[in-house]
């Protein structure tokens, strides 16, 4: 007998064997806290269990504020989008699919609601891609191709100094200019809140992130920019990247590599001052803008792409409108999962 219901602390130590089992590693305790629910949103958290309690699958959604629409205006009130995360299945005993497939239909069957962002996107394998596909009405949303290189290339070389920079402020947790950065951007996305920042990077279990506040070189200021790194072994990698353009409309905005190189390249020389070898991130937004820049960094397209998926209303198949081709994910939006 399969019972579908909301995850209990009794469950974690079977889901994290769950999950070792699907992904090779467990998921803690507290990363399940820390996801479910400490986020400044809206979690789900659902499983498949069999008469003995264990957990066949795992289902999970997170709803998190959202721009959906580019403009200088406020955010508010902000639309939840929801992301789908955590979805795992044993294969043996009573199989992958029943439970799964069950515990999917029961999640989703209220969501998006009429007042979210009317499309959930996710970032699964190929092999769930397809079985959502025929059962959830999983589409294709877009791929992802990160942009790569040696830190060398930016003027960043291992064990080198790191003086006092000019250009940037370093640290483990976010303030008020972290959100003024995303706000300045003007594009829509996931919400990036002081709240969330800080509990997407600095209150996760385990992995190290670094914040920098990346300060303009043009003489005319503007606002700061943001990027946070996560330290991989000898990888650092670019969950976020939000450097407005700087123009306020009185005076045309300084040019991307006059404006943020000096600070870019201080965040190289700090990553490789820490023992980092490489830099990875996805296009921020108005990467035609700042390609120039990126290039010049040493930052090049390095597969293999990353596929996301999405699923509209129920019943609805065809996934984001065209007037929603525009939102922008970052890197960080990738690693919740």
């Amino acid at each position: 007998m399969i019972r579908l219901r909301e995850t209990r602390p009794s469950d974690l130590p079977s889901l994290g064997e769950l999950f070792e089992g699907r992904f090779g590693r467990p998921l803690s305790p507290e990363e399940w806290h820390w996801k479910y629910l400490r986020l400044p949103g809206e979690a789900r958290s659902r499983v498949a269990v069999d008469g003995t309690g264990r957990v066949l699958a795992h289902a999970g959604t997170l709803g998190l504020p959202a721009r959906r629409e580019a403009g200088e205006g406020p955010v508010e009130p902000a639309p939840a989008i929801w992301q789908l995360v955590d979805w795992a299945g044993t294969v043996s005993g009573a199989g992958l699919r029943p439970p799964l497939v069950d515990l999917g239909r029961a999640l989703l069957a209220d969501l998006p609601r009429p007042t979210d962002a009317p499309w959930i996107f996710g970032f699964p394998s190929e092999r769930h891609f397809r079985l959502g596909e025929r059962v959830f009405g999983y589409r294709p949303l877009s791929a992802i191709m990160p942009l790569a290189g040696p830190l060398a290339g930016a003027g960043g070389g291992p064990g080198e100094a790191c003086p006092d920079e000019p250009w940037i402020e370093v640290s483990d947790r976010c303030g008020d200019w972290g959100e003024a950065a995303w706000q300045a951007c003007h594009v829509p996305s996931v919400r990036r809140s002081v709240a969330f920042l800080n509990w997407r990077y600095h209150a996760r279990p385990g992995p190290y992130y670094r914040f920098y506040r990346v300060r303009p070189a043009s003489a005319a200021g503007g606002v700061d920019g943001l990027a946070v790194f996560a330290f991989v072994e000898r990888l650092a990698r670019g969950a976020e990247l939000w450097l407005p353009s700087g123009s306020d409309g009185a005076a045309p905005a300084a040019r991307p590599e006059e404006r943020w190189g000096p600070g870019l390249r201080a965040v190289a020389r700090d990553l490789a001052a820490a023992g980092l070898e490489r830099w990875e991130l996805w296009p921020p937004p108005a990467a035609a803008r700042l390609g120039p820049l990126l290039h010049e960094l040493g930052l090049r397209p390095e597969g293999p792409a990353v596929f996301m998926g999405c699923r509209g209303r129920q019943g609805d198949r065809r996934g984001p409108s065209p007037a929603d081709a525009g939102f922008h994910y970052s890197m960080g939006d990738y690693d919740l999962v």
